[in-house]
């Protein structure tokens, strides 16, 4: 599973021309109390929930459809009863049973029940899309035991099953009925569920015009209620110049927008009317090493060259302080974060003596490193880390690639280059989603996202026993074991954790960032204007 790896300034460069609505420039939205006009910076693919498996789903999916069981945090994440009012899990750990509650009801308004949950899991696994292998790997089968309570059995103990379901990106629950009216030859609706929805969440769908905008309208029998403010209208508008999204926040055309440059965002701040809340985020970026090549094949080379880079100048250089430097294999804030018993620090004198304990006294070796078009983060973090590996003997050639040649180099050990730019972004904020995709050795590319060709039998032992473990202590002690390996070992350097700040006039109210689906995520049922 590839946790959304796509970089976020990348994809706002791949979508090379977004078609605007002719409303764009126009303030009388903005200007009404009930609509908020919300900007992003690329475009959602598709509406369906079974297939969409990117970032820009956030602004749709959690309007629109419902999970049974949901995260919310800022930045400590907690699991609650959603579509479930509650669950209990079997002393096995094979078998999770979830009571739903009653009283819920589709758009179409057919009631919630056990069958429709079994329906929407089937579907999911009919259409083998999106992130489908989150859960038909671990899912046996789905049982209706009577109308309100619906029972999973597992194909093996899964410790973060629970967890795994509070994921945007497919287990979410559609209406039966909608579906089958919309269904072409056995299609599961395929083509229809891409334009259209079929939710029980708080806002219904108005219109969609691909490339361009959604709009969202308040659906009056959300059986989560209402409060005595909200929202009647949310537009979503793709518009992927930052300067644009800047311009529409300063004169009041837009409400939010997300996806801005560091730059816009900075001038924003001195715009009066604008506020520009900062948050700690659990997206990482890293630098991938290819571990099967020599010389990075020797784990003292992969030390050394974690000894070369400079964290607090990433931090503040780079990022002009708007990042978090990494003290651990994995974000800080998920559960089951650990941070191991030592920390890579910049240190020269150290790289050397491990180079010279590895075979090369003075360096003498060139690398390649690749970063990809449009991410200038990872273009100016290579040309910082150039001129600190030439100090101990290293060259570092120093390659931009396009993001579909960057996808496919990394499928293989013989095409991924020496080191890489990558980011990661969970599905799930738990350890297990990043340390089973990123680390365990039966993960590597193209199936897996095991980016570095890394292999460890005792991080792979550990990793096997963290997964089924049901002791939520004895599954932490396995994957701290785990940590400290990994982080020993070294394959990959750990950058940071950027922030993530979001634009937004300052008549904008009960905005809630939630740090397991990112900034991309919006609960508009709390938010209302003034």
């Amino acid at each position: 599973m590839k946790g959304k790896t796509l970089l976020s300034i990348l994809l706002a460069v791949v979508l090379l021309v977004t078609a605007l609505p002719a409303t764009l420039g126009s303030a009388s939205a903005a200007a009404d109390a009930t609509t908020l006009i919300v900007l992003v910076s690329w475009p959602i693919t598709t509406l369906d929930p079974a297939v969409n498996y990117e970032t820009a789903g956030g602004p749709f999916l959690g309007a629109v459809y419902d999970p049974l069981v949901k995260a919310v945090g800022t930045s400590k994440v907690e699991i609650v009863p959603w579509l479930a009012e509650s669950w209990t899990k079997s002393d096995d750990g094979m078998a999770y049973t979830f009571k739903l509650r009653p009283g819920v009801k589709f758009h179409d308004g057919t009631p919630l029940n056990a069958e429709a949950v079994k329906f929407s899991f089937d579907r999911m696994f009919a259409m083998n899309a999106g992130a489908v292998a989150n859960f038909n790997t671990v899912i046996d089968n789905i049982e209706v035991v009577d109308d309100l309570t619906v029972r999973f059995n597992l194909k093996f103990a899964f410790s973060s099953f629970l967890v795994s379901l509070t994921s945007l990106w497919g287990p979410t629950v559609v209406s039966p009925t909608t579906v089958k009216a919309h269904e072409v030859e056995g299609d599961w609706a395929a083509a229809w569920m891409a334009e259209n929805e079929a939710g029980s969440g708080p806002y219904k769908l108005e219109s969609y015009t691909r490339n361009q905008e959604f709009v969202l309208v308040r659906n009056p029998d959300y059986w989560g209620g209402w409060g005595d403010k909200y929202l009647e209208r949310i537009v979503v508008r793709f518009v992927s110049e930052s300067t644009t999204q800047r311009l529409m926040i300063e004169k009041g055309d837009a409400d939010i927008a997300i996806g801005m440059s560091t730059e816009d965002l900075d001038a924003l701040m001195e715009v009066a009317g604008v506020q520009v809340p900062e948050y700690n985020a659990q997206t990482i970026y890293e630098i991938r090493i290819n571990t099967t090549r020599e010389p990075l094949n020797n784990v003292k080379v992969r030390q050394a060259l974690s000894y070369t880079f400079d964290y607090d100048q990433a931090v503040q250089g780079v990022r002009s302080g708007h990042a978090i430097r990494m003290t651990s294999v994995m974000a800080e804030g998920l559960g089951g974060y650990y941070k191991p018993s030592f920390l890579y620090t910049k240190d020269l004198d150290k790289a050397r003596q491990l180079l010279a304990e590895a075979g090369y006294p003075d360096g003498g070796f060139t690398l390649q490193f690749v970063w990809i078009q449009g991410d200038e983060t990872g273009r100016r973090l290579g040309e910082m880390w150039q001129a600190d590996l030439k100090q101990v003997g290293i060259d570092l050639n120093i390659v931009e690639m396009p993001l579909a040649t960057w996808w496919e180099a990394q499928a293989s050990p013989d095409t991924a280059p020496d080191t890489m730019m990558g980011q990661w972004t969970q599905d799930y904020p738990d350890a297990t989603m990043q340390l089973w995709a990123m680390y365990y050795s039966g993960n590597f590319p193209p199936a897996g996202s095991n980016y570095y060709f890394y292999k460890n039998e005792a991080v792979d032992k550990a990793l096997e026993q963290a997964r089924v473990e049901q002791d939520d202590a004895k599954r932490d002690a396995l994957y701290q074991q785990a940590v400290e390996q990994i982080y020993s070992d070294a394959p990959e350097i750990w950058v940071f954790q950027p922030t993530e700040r979001v634009a937004m006039r300052d008549n904008v109210k009960g905005y809630e960032y939630n740090f397991a689906y990112s900034y991309w995520y919006f609960d508009y049922s709390k938010m209302y204007k003034e």
